[in-house]
């Protein structure tokens, strides 16, 4: 006895039943037909457009239909040949199982396609959302803003965490209490918004990389490898499927804290990991940072290397890393007697930093010209322009920067033979530390290079070696000067 097959918007219908949970009964029930009339229904006497009514009832809409229909092409065995040159059942098995991996193969991509591009429209909007939430949120006080956070739904969105976290990092240069107050935000939004899959645990462990970062920026480099520590381990902790944040970036902040710890070896490998890991746009910071590291650890020609690959993805459409590269090339290259190229490099530096209105930026510029006019042998008007820097670091209240000038004009004084200035310099830099709350070990140092202008004991040698000391102690209170 041949056995009836069924037709293929009927196995189509019998495969939507199934597949949404759907008796053949309850769907009678709700069409209001009797349950023969839906059994003739799977078995094929059905139209097309009563089979998309039929879905309409289960709120399927046309393409559950659609792909119902083409799952169901697959299933139904070959048709009865037509022509002498017809496929026999086997080649037809062949060629059906061919077109349903073709068709799988075309579906994923296509899914994959329309899925990729669906999170990222959501993404975008959900980061525009975080930014006008953000200018809601701004007129209202520090504790003010936290209870909105912990009580109003509509300010647990991680788009908004995001964005605090964008802002933060911003004003880490300059600004590190603001930073930590928008970090410490970021983290508690993060902590409040709806979990899914792991979602909140990996957003959390983002924020709070950003929380020690602002802690770095600060000066509290030891409580800011606890606080990366805690971001690590929410990080691993949690889920994020569609790649909202990136571990690459992660990676790269966490190298900086390593270097600002001194472990340069171990932040050069972390700069290289978030490099294979990191998207185009992100490149160019990293490549940046591990310039930095270079720069910090000594080696002057491997971080103009680095930066000069930089350069090549780094353009005018990124004005603060254009600033910050350029900055740092010119300061590699100046440290390592190439006058000429450091003077044309400054050129371009100080556009961006008139364009870019930041006044640290712009004293730095003049800083930097300063000592590049005293290399190419204008001594006296290198004094003057590092004597204005001086007072401008002085009057923002950052003596690292002030102490690392003073020490530039130190080295002038030198070749003059100028050991009563030098002494001058030393007693205003330790009484600057001890106003400003400088960490006692870097106070130490400046009383060693007291000692020694004092002694007349004071060579070029020990000035860079301060310099290169007090520029990573900012950043580490532990770090301890070796004479």
């Amino acid at each position: 006895m041949a056995r009836k097959i069924p037709s293929l918007l009927g196995l189509a219908l019998t495969g939507l039943l199934k597949a949404h949970g759907w008796t053949a009964k309850e769907l009678a029930a709700k069409a209001g037909v009797s349950p023969s009339a839906m059994s003739s229904y799977e078995s094929g006497d059905l139209t097309r457009e009563r089979l998309e009514e039929l879905a309409a009832l289960m709120e399927l809409g046309p393409e559950e239909v659609e792909r119902a229909v083409f799952a169901a092409s697959l299933l139904l065995p070959p048709p009865p040949p037509r022509t002498p040159v017809d496929p026999t059942a086997e080649e037809w098995r062949v060629i059906q199982r061919a077109a349903a991996m073709a068709g799988r193969d075309v579906a994923d991509r296509v899914r994959d396609d329309l899925l990729r591009e669906a999170r990222e429209e959501k993404a975008a909007l959900a980061l525009q959302e975080g930014e006008e939430l953000y200018e809601r949120l701004k007129p209202y006080s520090g504790s003010a803003r936290r209870d909105l956070i912990e009580g109003a739904p509509d300010y647990q969105h991680w788009g908004l965490a995001v964005h605090l976290c964008r802002r933060s990092e911003k004003a880490a240069a300059d600004k590190p209490p603001v930073a930590l107050e928008l970090a410490d935000l970021a983290v508690c939004v993060a902590r409040h918004v709806p979990d899914v899959d792991g979602w909140r645990d990996r957003l959390a462990g983002w924020c709070t990389a950003f929380l020690a970062n602002a802690q770095k920026a600060a000066n509290d480099v030891p409580r800011a490898a606890d606080t990366f520590a805690e971001a690590l381990r929410l990080w691993d902790k949690g889920k994020d499927e569609a790649g909202l944040l990136s571990a690459a970036y992660l990676l790269d902040m966490e190298a900086s804290l390593r270097r600002a710890q001194g472990l340069f070896p171990k932040a050069l490998e972390l700069h290289d990991r978030a490099r294979k890991l990191a998207r185009p746009e992100e490149i160019g910071i990293i490549l940046l940072n591990k310039g930095v590291t270079f720069q910090e650890n000594g080696n002057l020609e491997a971080a103009l290397e680095t930066f000069e690959t930089a350069a090549q993805v780094i353009d005018e459409r990124q004005p603060r890393l254009r600033l910050a590269l350029r900055y740092n090339q010119a300061a590699s290259a100046w440290r390592l007697g190439k006058v000429e190229e450091a003077g044309s490099l400054v050129k371009e530096v100080q556009q961006l930093a008139e364009g870019l209105r930041n006044d640290v930026d712009l004293i730095k510029v003049v800083w930097l010209r300063g000592n590049i006019a005293a290399k190419l042998g204008k001594r006296q008007e290198g004094l003057e322009v590092l004597e204005q820097v001086r007072r401008a670091f002085v009057e923002r209240k950052l003596p690292y920067d002030y102490a690392l000038a003073s020490l530039d004009v130190a080295l002038l004084y030198m070749e003059g033979g100028y050991f009563g200035e030098i002494k001058d310099l030393a007693q205003e830099i330790l009484k600057i530390f001890k106003a400003q709350g400088v960490h006692r070990e870097a106070i130490a140092a400046v009383i060693l290079f007291q000692e020694a202008a004092a002694g007349e004991r004071i060579t070029a040698a020990f000035v860079r070696r301060l310099q290169d000391y007090l520029s990573n102690a900012r950043t580490n209170a532990k770090l301890h000067f070796e004479e």
